[in-house]
């Protein structure tokens, strides 16, 4: 494995889908941002969703991602965007009830894929927001329509889990 590539670890998915509920995924859109293995958008097509994008910036993750898809039915649902975040926010071409977002440990524009995210009309009212990054950092509590519920370390990791609000959008 790359020595770059820091997997999510078992105990953070399963913590992140153990908040988001045992049917939570089921017929929703999902963005999994920083995809790396596309581990996490790919438990989500095992888990129901009806479409899900992957962004990655390393082409040949891209290539391995787009190959693991292959093997599901509704493939077509299925994309996989090569580039840089949050420059291919854009190119998403649905909006998204659940995003994750696992940069590397060293990344802190947060601020910015928030707001490529409320520009490029990918996030609805109620969309769920997973930030996995370092334990060492605090995010803010809002990023305009976004706001915190819940913050959680794992060890050298922390999730940090936003809703975007549903009343009094811009």
């Amino acid at each position: 494995m790359p020595k770059e590539l820091r997997p999510t670890t078992s105990k953070v998915l399963s913590a992140i889908f153990s908040m988001v509920g045992p049917n939570g995924f089921y017929k929703k859109k999902v963005v999994d941002m920083f995809a790396g293995t596309g581990n996490f958008g790919i438990s989500c097509i095992k888990r129901g969703a009806s479409e899900v994008t992957f962004l990655e910036i390393n082409k040949k993750r891209c290539k391995k991602i787009s190959d693991l898809l292959k093997q599901f039915p509704n493939e077509k649902n299925l994309h996989v965007i090569n580039g840089n975040i949050p420059t291919i926010i854009s190119r998403i071409s649905h909006t998204a009830d659940i995003i994750f977002i696992d940069p590397p440990y060293n990344y802190l524009s947060f601020e910015k894929i928030m707001e490529s995210l409320e520009g490029n009309d990918i996030l609805k009212p109620g969309s769920l927001i997973f930030i996995e990054h370092s334990s060492k950092i605090t995010l803010p509590d809002f990023y305009n329509n976004i706001n915190i519920v819940k913050r959680k370390k794992y060890g050298d990791s922390a999730v940090t889990f936003f809703h975007r609000k549903i009343g009094n959008l811009k």
